[in-house]
């Protein structure tokens, strides 16, 4: 059984100029070094007029885990993550998120969208919506959990990190 992850945020910025920021190179490399613990790195980016891929890689470390998840990985975590976006049209823009835990019988899995809000020139909502599964009888539920746990709390990092990113731009 998965877990459903929702997470929806409101920017202060139109839609246009978050987008240009979650696909920048730069911002994506000082997120990771911030955020991505070690090892971290941009492993894929390709861009164009109509959207962009990339892949990055991430870590966690043992000791913010549970015990409960470090007798499933044995270690540090170690995340490939991978989103996809394109525009849709002026003001909206939407993608896919898949991660892996390696070592890991979990998948992450959803969908993003980033949109002008409407009546409000400079003002844009984000919402991920996806799910967690973990293959692992017994505990299986319990790890789900705490990952679609963890997962929302990275991205309520990920969304203080972008606000404070792009506050320093102007």
């Amino acid at each position: 059984m998965a877990r459903r992850i929702e997470h929806r945020s409101t920017s202060e910025w139109p839609a246009v100029r978050l987008y240009e920021a979650l696909i920048d190179i730069d911002y994506l490399n000082d997120r990771l070094e911030e955020l991505g613990g070690a090892n971290a790195e941009l492993v894929k980016h390709l861009a164009s007029d109509g959207g962009a891929q990339f892949q990055i890689r991430h870590s966690v470390s043992a000791d913010s885990l549970p015990s409960v998840a470090r007798t499933v990985v044995g270690g540090d975590l170690t995340i490939d993550r991978s989103e996809s976006w394109r525009r849709e049209e002026d003001g909206h823009y939407t993608g896919e998120i898949a991660a892996e835990i390696a070592g890991a019988p979990c998948t992450i899995t959803g969908s993003m969208w980033l949109r002008d809000v409407a009546g409000e020139a400079s003002t844009s909502e984000f919402v991920v919506s996806g799910s967690v599964r973990v293959n692992v009888p017994f505990v299986g539920g319990k790890i789900e959990d705490l990952v679609a746990d963890q997962v929302q709390k990275f991205l309520s990092a990920e969304e203080r990190f972008t606000t404070e990113w792009l506050a320093r731009r102007g």
